[in-house]
Parts: C-alpha cells; sequence; structure tokens
C-alpha cells in the first residue's frame, strides 16, 4: 500500500512540478525578473495566513482519519464551520496588515495583493478536506486536487502567453480561478469517496485540536523554514531580487519532489501501522532512500545549473547560479528532515516534530539577521543550508530516541531497501537479505529487528 501510495504523490508531484517550471519559464519571459518579483508578491501571503489559521488541524484530519474513519462526518462537518467563522476573521486582519508586510510597492500590486486576499478561506477549507482523503489513503483523488490547481493555471498561462496578454494581473486572476476549481473538486471528491453527513460533534473538533495545537508550532515553523528567506526578501528587496531567488527555488525544488511525496504517504501509513517495529522500519526505510536517490542526483545537477539557466531563463537570470547550486543541497536536507518529521508525527509525536522545527526556525532568524543585509540572496540560501541541518538533526534525534534504535540501524545501507526491480534476476539469490532477528528492548515497548 505504501509503495502504491508513494507512487501516486510522486507522479502527482512530478506533474506538479512540470507545471510549476513551465509557468515560471513563461512568467520569467513575459514579465522579466522585476514583473516575477511582483507576482511572488502578491502570491505568497494568502497561503501563510490560511496555514496560520488552521492551527495545525489539517494533520490532525490526516492522523484522526487514518486512526478512527468513523469521525469523518463530524470532521467534515467541523471543517466547513471552522472555515466560514475562523477564515472571514483572518481574511478582515489580512487586509489590514498586507501593506505593511510586502513593503513599499507599486498602487497595482498593492491593489492585487488584496485582492488574492479573497482565497484565503478557500485554502483553508480545500487543505482540510484533503487532510480527510490523505488519512483516508485516497490518494489518487488528492493528486487529482493538485493537478486541477496546477493545470488550470499551467492552461491559462500558456494561452495568455502565446497571445501576449501574460501579465501580473492576468496572472492573479489565474490563480484565484485555479483555487477555485481544486475546493468545488475537493467537495465532490470527499462526497464521493468518504459519504460524509452532516453532523457537527464539539468533541471532535477538540480532539482535533488537542493534536493540532502540539504540531502547530511545527507546521508554523516548518513553513517559516522552508520560506522564511523569501518572505524577508519580499519585506525587504527589490522586485528584481525577489524575481530572480524566486526562480532559483523553482528550480531547486526538483530535487525535493521525492521527499515531498514520501512524506504526504508516510505520516497516514505509520499511524495506520499496527505494530510498532513495522512502523519504525517503514520510517527509516523511507529515510534512507530518500538520501540515497538525492544525493545521486545531486552532482549532476550541480554542474548543469549555468546552462539550465541560460537555456531555459536567459542571460538575465544567470547571475543566480551560485544561489541555485546552494538551495539545491538546502533541498537535500531539507528532504531529509521532512521525512523524519513525518515519521514522528505517524507515530503520534507532533510535539517532538514541533521542536526540530522550532529550533530550525530560530536559527534561520539569526542566520537571516546576519547574513541577508551583507550577502543578499546567497546569504538567504547559506541561512537555509543552517536551519534545515538544525531541523534534521533534532528530529532524528527524537527519533532514534523514542524508537531506541541507534544511528547506525536507521542509516545503514540494505540490499532489501532496492526495489527488486532494480536488482538482476542473477544478482537476487546472493543478495537476498537474511533471516530477521529480533532483540527486545528494556522497556518492552516493541521489539527492534536487526540484521536486515
Amino acid at each position: 500500500m505504501l509503495k502504491r501510495n508513494i507512487k501516486l504523490v510522486f507522479s502527482t508531484n512530478a506533474l506538479m512540478l512540470s507545471s510549476g517550471v513551465v509557468t515560471s519559464l513563461l512568467s520569467a519571459w513575459a514579465l522579466g525578473p522585476a514583473g516575477r518579483g511582483d507576482l511572488i508578491i502578491v502570491l505568497m501571503w494568502p497561503a501563510i495566513f490560511s496555514m496560520v489559521a488552521q492551527i495545525g488541524l489539517p494533520s490532525a484530519y490526516r492522523f484522526w482519519t487514518a486512526k478512527r474513519p468513523d469521525c469523518v462526518s463530524a470532521l467534515f462537518s467541523n471543517a466547513v464551520i471552522f472555515t466560514l467563522v475562523v477564515g472571514v476573521i483572518t481574511l478582515g486582519v489580512a487586509e489590514l496588515m498586507i501593506p505593511l508586510l510586502i513593503g513599499h510597492r507599486s498602487e497595482e500590486v498593492v491593489r492585487l495583493a488584496r485582492i488574492y486576499l479573497l482565497v484565503i478561506p478557500i485554502l483553508m477549507l480545500t487543505d482540510l478536506l484533503r487532510g480527510l482523503l490523505e488519512g483516508a489513503r485516497r490518494f489518487t483523488w488528492v493528486g487529482v486536487l493538485r493537478l486541477v490547481l496546477f493545470g488550470v493555471q499551467l492552461g491559462s498561462f500558456v494561452i495568455l502567453w502565446l497571445i501576449g496578454r501574460l501579465t501580473v494581473p492576468s496572472a492573479t486572476y489565474t490563480m484565484v480561478a485555479a483555487v477555485v476549481a481544486s475546493l468545488l473538486l475537493s467537495f465532490v471528491a470527499v462526497w464521493r469517496e468518504l459519504h460524509p453527513q452532516w453532523r457537527p460533534k464539539l468533541s471532535e473538533l477538540g480532539t482535533t485540536l488537542r493534536y493540532g495545537i502540539r504540531d502547530y508550532p511545527g507546521v508554523l515553523t516548518e513553513f517559516v523554514n522552508w520560506r522564511l528567506d523569501l518572505m524577508m526578501l519580499v519585506g525587504v528587496a527589490s522586485s528584481s531580487a525577489v524575481g530572480l531567488y524566486a526562480v532559483a527555488l523553482r528550480l531547486a525544488d526538483i530535487t525535493s519532489t521525492m521527499a515531498s511525496s514520501v512524506g504526504d504517504a508516510l505520516m497516514p501509513e505509520v499511524a495506520a501501522a499496527e505494530k510498532a517495529d513495522e512502523a519504525t522500519r517503514v520510517v527509516t526505510r523511507s529515510l534512507r532512500l530518500t538520501l540515497a536517490a538525492h544525493l545521486s542526483i545531486l552532482v549532476p545537477l550541480w554542474i548543469a545549473v549555468p546552462f539550465i539557466l541560460r537555456f531555459a531563463y536567459g542571460e538575465d537570470f544567470l547571475p543566480v547560479t551560485n544561489v541555485l547550486r546552494l538551495l539545491m543541497v538546502a533541498s537535500v536536507v531539507w528532504s531529509a528532515g521532512a521525512i523524519v518529521i513525518s515519521g514522528l508525527n505517524g507515530l503520534g509525536h507532533p510535539g517532538l516534530s514541533a521542536i526540530a522545527r522550532m529550533s530550525a526556525a530560530l536559527v534561520m532568524v539569526v542566520a537571516l539577521r546576519i547574513w541577508l543585509p551583507s550577502r543578499g540572496i546567497q546569504g538567504a540560501a547559506l541561512s537555509s543550508i543552517v536551519g534545515y541541518s538544525v531541523m534534521f538533526l533534532v528530529a532524528l534525534f527524537w527519533l532514534l530516541r523514542r524508537r531506541q534504535i541507534t544511528l547506525w540501524e536507521c542509516l545503514r545501507p540494505r540490499w532489501d531497501d532496492i526495489p527488486r526491480g532494480f536488482i538482476p534476476a542473477s544478482l537476487r539469490s546472493r543478495v537476498s537479505p537474511r533471516t530477521p532477528r529480533t532483540i527486545p528492548r528494556p522497556t518492552g515497548e516493541a521489539l527492534i529487528t536487526v540484521g536486515e
């Protein structure tokens, strides 16, 4: 089941990434670095406000839907009510704050940023409904929902670019249409797959909030860690610098596609595991495979960076070459941390994953304050590497301690990590894993399998 879900999520993420790269190219060609920066400024903040207002509920929805499928109706009903109340309040707060957050921009950019804030409640409800589908492991529908969002954006961008109408305003309105389409399809998917009834339940809201609040600091700080560099640049840097950095981020995301795919499928799979040692094995194997895959593609991409930028984006974007290389390293470290974070959440330790992400956020804030004024966008990339490293190391420490395994047991490569289809038939019999033996740990909480 996990392999199938990872394949589904990875295929979806790969298609989304391809769509994102194409839209990034089209907007870069049509708008240039400055226009690309203005578009990022308009589109960035609603997602942040939406995430802040959710109080960690999407993670809680994934966890409790996987643990207790019978609570779907209550979760669905509560999601609608929660969005109507909290979403409207968040929208009002965002309207007041947005001029302060985006710095000194043109009147058109400020107007478009305020218009795009209207998607905040839509994003909130879509995330909660997708949490239900992910918890129920309906990843085919989850993939369709995400592809619709990017598909509407891609198709519209291509048409607008071909007719010479791709501008910051037209791109903004296209994104509004894409977000609305994703929400409508979310309702259809939940209704068809989970058949929820209207049963609001205050006790279920309390249960999900207790889980969500424990994970909430980690959710906030994970997003801050992932995009704090860009958030600070938006407030202080020129539109051109923001546009250059945004292109580098988009390309660096290529190396994190696998990790996000595994992480999305991993959390509900671990939560649904009946045996503690099986859950631990799934997490550690996912981490090893993710690291191996990322390190294998890092070197060729590192070498190809200037050629990719010159061929795809043009000479105007070549100054971001070294920044992109640093962000690729940062993406590998973040990917490893994301797997461990998903594992901790699935094992029922959202507070520990929150500690890891909060530690990283504190380090990144200090690093950005030191390096951003003196090194610009290169300092932002270096800060990401430092912050993600802290997140990975702290999360890994808690995983090893809670599951009572050693670093060697966690990271040691194993032949059975490799999918059978990748091993030649003549070699399989010689490298087949030994029969595992189990060693009980002193606590008696779980059995740890070794000699795999």
